[in-house]
């Protein structure tokens, strides 16, 4: 007897789910699951909405790992039946979480992770949502490799300008030198109000190049 295509669609859909109990779940936030790949050296995440498409995060995850700040996407995979899935590099032998029990990164983490979210700027990508969750670290030398990229976005010039100003005085006030983040934002800022969109970039890029400067001890 022929099956009807809805019953075939149940069954696929059985099979799918009992196969998620199966898997090892390595981490999991408001958005994804993550979980061991059959792949070795890889993970995947998994969306928990049916709406959430993971293409444009993995085109973004993409681009950050070609400048070698965040894991390498192998693949991604979509289905108008069940959640899309990218699956990525495992990077847990060499990095994990920061031991500091503080929601947001501090000190020298801030000033590293500030540097890669302004060289992101100067791609035109925003990535937002930094917490603890979203960042690994080095386990010798402390370099930040950011994961998680749902909240991330392309930026119009001047959110470019004060965004890479944003995170630059953010870096400096890791470091310790606030007050001359403060003047960077405010002067971008009266640039962007006064409609001098490339003035005010060339500031921002002046003041995050000051940042990249910085260098922190190797791990903090």
């Amino acid at each position: 007897m022929r099956r009807k295509a809805g019953d075939l669609i149940a069954e696929m859909l059985r099979q799918v789910e009992e196969t998620k109990s199966q898997r090892k779940i390595v981490g999991s936030g408001e958005y994804g699951v993550v979980y061991e790949s059959n792949t070795p050296g890889n993970v995947i995440k998994e969306a928990r909405d049916l709406d959430e498409d993971l293409t444009k995060e993995a085109d973004f995850q993409s681009i950050a790992a070609d400048m070698g700040i965040a894991p390498r996407v192998s693949s991604v995979t979509t289905s108008p039946f069940y959640s899309d899935s990218l699956e990525m590099q495992d990077i847990r032998t060499n990095f994990e979480k920061s031991p500091s029990n503080l929601q947001w990164p501090t000190g020298n983490n801030a000033v590293r992770v500030n540097q890669q979210l302004g060289q992101l700027a100067l791609k035109g990508i925003r990535l937002e949502d930094r917490h603890a969750g979203n960042v690994l670290y080095n386990k010798m030398t402390g370099r930040p490799m950011q994961i998680d990229f749902g909240v991330a976005d392309r930026m119009s010039p001047d959110q470019q300008a004060a965004y890479l100003a944003d995170v630059t005085a953010e870096g400096f006030k890791a470091a310790g030198i606030g007050e001359l983040g403060d003047i960077l934002r405010a002067t971008v800022v009266d640039y962007l109000e006064g409609g001098q969109v490339k003035e005010a970039m060339d500031i921002a890029k002046q003041g995050f190049s000051r940042l990249q400067k910085i260098k922190t001890p190797l791990a903090s």
